[in-house]
């Protein structure tokens, strides 16, 4: 498989990813059920590591908005996973701060290109 294909696959992946988080979101909403609620937190977790290392993929340096975007991303999705299994509010509220910062920089380097 070339570099497109893979890239393409990983953006299915990806799609998949949010498309199922919403689904079990939705379920966790409306049947009031804590292990699908565990189940959306640790979602959002693997999510925005997996999109922040679909950026990093694509940043061109280590000093561009993207790589800022992969990074604050991958880092709100591993505090997202770590605060669930420790149970620690603080950390899930830092998490959704560094996702937050990742998505504005994604925002400023698409609108940068």
């Amino acid at each position: 498989m070339d570099e497109t294909g893979r890239a393409v696959t990983r953006a299915r992946v990806i799609v998949a990813l949010i498309v199922g988080y919403f689904v079990v979101l939705a379920y966790a909403t409306v049947a009031n059920d804590p292990l699908a609620t565990t189940v959306t937190e640790l979602g959002f977790g693997v999510i925005a590591i997996a999109v922040g290392a679909s950026l990093y993929d694509r940043a061109e340096g280590a000093r561009s908005a993207l790589t800022a975007a992969a990074v604050a991303l991958a880092v709100g999705g591993v505090l997202a996973v770590v605060a669930v299994f420790a149970d620690a509010p603080a950390l899930d509220s830092l998490s959704s701060l560094f996702v937050f910062a990742g998505v504005g920089w994604y925002g400023y380097a698409v609108w940068r290109s």
